[in-house]
């Protein structure tokens, strides 16, 4: 048994779309040099500027400072000393004399988190409080990562490269987005592009002025380099200290939703752009390996999946579909750029594929997708096939020999790479582009403050005027706040092991803090061979995660399908599978819930009880859309009893009482008395709801089986 299910109901905020970048006129508040936007009544920007001058157009966070039809409604009252602006759930309160950046000496904002309790909490700008009681966002990639150990909360994450992100919502109340000086987007309809913005050097009086406990960090690391720094316009103290002087620009959004976290999610995706619906075969059945399989062979695997009547609907093809050079790349050839030589690749290894568009033709007339897997960050080598053209596109001689370097800031080598490269693929029959790692984070795009690549590269992807009106998706890794436009995610190679497990529904619910609410793992992990009843755990928790992707690395033992692993579990892991795909309307349903709403199909329990102290505690528990609650096993069984106690849904917020009332089936009754239950590996026990379902409510045990039985049976069959 993977998951203890509970179907109920919950309502979802309505979403109405605006394309207007700039808010109404009546919503703005001047003073001195301070500019205050009303969003809504829950959500203020707060901009400070030394010259006036203010940011009006996108960036790589904000598409749209229109949160709502009309106005929000709030009163603005000065005397000789203050500014006050009152909505409903907001006051701030500014000191209309100073002549310098917010600080806790000009500037403070108070939060009613509760208006019947009268529970209230204050913004006082002191750097680094907003981070109290944030409920994290997510990071880049879980690469490497063994356990449960990995760390969210940003002041505590060593590694910049991880881009971590904290959540736009806190349990304290309030949660503070800085959009100081991040990358602008020109005003181009069809492929919005980068503006390499410059910033003065600050004047190191005005750096020097700033107290040492009041300094603003300049950006979300506390490590960050003096280049990257003095690119940002801040002020560098070494070793790592980059803060705002004391006349710095800054751009500020103060969400102060309480604990109303799905409409603070609401509000950010308006305000941020909405989570894309995916197209639906996202959500079916991936087959996945680092394997250098022959065209012949992956023919084989599709032809076993329909033999084991197991569902599949998408072919992963991993880097060995191009031109590799392993013998080189083993004794550490580097290519012209630099890199290992055979990672970058756009042309079909026709020793494998020799006739690729034949076999993605045949794939494409048994229904399934297809999906190859780039590390495009050395260019375009001497040896590619589309070599002359994207040469001859960048004014380069091809009878030098010379490579295209791989620069996508500039939007002449973009444009050509994908139109002449990677858009003859897509017409060949490539769906899906799995952008993987070995983009690096320094190098071609260090001149451009606050960038990486992995943005930049979700954004020119998913953007690329290619695709028109059809729907686009990518396989990645995260960017950063605002990458919640560009699904889905792909969060990499980890350790198979139990804390891992134990690990990845959190990480997966906790990601929806940030709008980032299609996350897809290597189910089984990815290093090694997993035991055969973590695998199956692995699969039943992926039956109800938002993507179901097997995947493992290049290794004779180490291998996915079903069918390979003890026959004792094939039938389980069968079961579960075709439940993945049984289950696909219902994703996609909740799918399309989470672009208008904001909300993600796997939600944290604080969104629905967000008073109740064990819907923070138990955070490996979850709702998986609006009808399934599920508490995934993750620890094997006791080896002498062959079973596993799994104690955990008992151990609810006390508001699940009426809950559990109203939704437990019979057999939940009869199999979980109030204690601790026996689970086996082959249990599956579903707790419905009787709305959702059509199952009476009844303490009848023979009437429940029956009940059950039925439903499970039109389920299945």
């Amino acid at each position: 048994m993977a998951v203890w299910l509970v179907f109920c109901s919950a309502l979802l905020a309505t979403t109405v779309a605006y394309d207007t970048l700039l808010p109404n006129p009546s919503t703005i508040v001047y003073e001195g040099q301070a500019r205050f936007t009303i969003l809504s009544t829950r959500l203020i920007r707060m901009e400070w500027s030394p010259t006036k001058q203010f940011v009006d157009g996108k960036t790589w966070l904000v598409q749209s400072r229109q949160i709502q039809p009309t106005p929000p409604v709030f009163n603005v009252t000065r005397n000789d000393t203050h500014l006050r602006i009152d909505t409903t759930f907001i006051t701030l309160e500014y000191l209309r004399s100073t002549t310098t950046t917010f600080s806790q000496h000009n500037i403070r904002v108070t939060i009613r988190v509760n208006i019947d309790k009268g529970e209230t909490v204050v913004w006082n700008a002191i750097p680094g409080e907003e981070y109290d009681g944030n409920l994290l966002g997510t990071l880049r990639t879980l690469d490497g990562n063994r356990d449960s150990k990995l760390e969210l909360d940003c002041r505590k994450q060593p590694r910049n490269d991880l881009h971590c992100t904290y959540g736009v919502i806190s349990r304290r109340g309030y949660a503070l987005v800085d959009d100081t000086h991040q990358p602008q987007l020109d005003s181009n309809v069809q492929w919005p592009w980068i503006i390499n913005q410059r910033y003065p050097t600050p004047d190191p009086v005005r750096c020097q002025a700033v107290p040492v406990g009041e300094r603003r960090s300049c950006g979300s690391s506390n490590n960050t380099e003096q280049h990257e720094c003095e690119l940002r316009g801040c002020c560098f103290q070494a070793p790592s200290s980059c803060y705002y002087s004391s006349q710095a620009q800054q751009d500020l959004y103060l969400f102060g939703h309480g604990r109303s976290y799905s409409q603070a999610l609401f509000e950010f995706t308006r305000l941020a752009g909405s989570i894309p619906l995916p197209p639906r075969y996202i959500f079916g059945v991936f087959f996945s390996r680092y394997w250098a399989y022959a065209e012949y062979e992956e023919r084989q695997i599709i032809t076993e999946y329909i033999q084991h009547d197991v569902p599949l609907d998408v072919l992963v093809t991993d880097m060995d579909w191009h031109i590799t050079f392993y013998k080189l790349l083993s004794n550490g050839t580097r290519d012209q750029a630099g890199q290992g030589i055979g990672w970058t690749g756009f042309t079909f290894d026709e020793h494998l594929f020799p006739n690729h568009q034949k076999f993605l033709q045949w794939c494409k007339q048994l229904g399934l997708k297809n999906t190859l897997n780039l590390h495009p960050a050395s260019g375009i080598q001497p040896w590619e096939e589309k070599y002359k053209d994207m040469a001859q596109a960048m004014g380069i001689d091809p009878t030098t020999g010379h490579y295209v370097p791989f620069n996508v800031t500039d939007k002449n080598y973009t444009s050509s790479w994908l139109n002449i490269v990677l858009h003859a693929l897509q017409q060949s029959g490539i769906d899906l582009w799995w952008l993987d790692w070995q983009q690096g984070e320094q190098g071609w795009m260090n001149d451009i403050p606050y960038t990486n690549p992995t943005f930049w590269l979700n954004h020119v992807f998913f953007t690329d005027p290619y695709f028109g009106n059809n729907r686009p998706a990518l396989l990645h890794r995260w960017g950063g706040l605002g990458n919640h436009r560009y699904q889905v995610g792909f969060s990499g190679d980890v350790v198979p092991s139990w804390d891992t497990l134990l690990f990845q529904p959190r990480f997966t619910a906790t990601a929806a803090n940030v709008g980032y609410g299609f996350w897809s793992h290597d189910l089984g992990g990815h290093t090694e061979e997993p035991d055969p009843e973590l695998y199956t755990r692995w699969i039943q928790w992926g039956t109800f995660s938002p993507m179901f992707r097997t995947h493992c690395t290049k290794n004779a033992n180490n291998d996915r399908r079903l069918w390979t692993f003890p026959w004792i579990y094939q039938n389980n892991l069968a079961k579960f599978t075709q439940l993945r795909q049984a289950l696909i309307p219902y994703i996609y349903t909740a799918a399309r819930h989470t672009y208008d709403s904001g909300l993600s199909v796997v939600l944290p329990l604080y969104y629905f009880y967000p008073e109740n102290d064990e819907a923070y505690i138990y955070s490996n528990q979850y709702f998986f859309g609006s009808n399934m609650f599920v508490s995934p096993i993750s620890q094997p069984v006791n080896t002498t009893t062959d079973s596993i106690t799994h104690p955990l849904l008992v151990k609810v917020p006390t508001s699940f009482v009426g809950l559990l009332a109203r939704c437990q089936s019979a057999k939940a009754r009869l199999d979980y008395e109030w204690g601790v239950r026996t689970v086996f590996m082959d249990d599956y026990p579903l707790l419905l709801d009787a709305a959702a379902t059509g199952l009476r409510i009844t303490h009848s045990p023979a009437t429940a089986i029956d009940e059950l039985n039925t439903f499970l049976y039109e389920l299945y069959y």
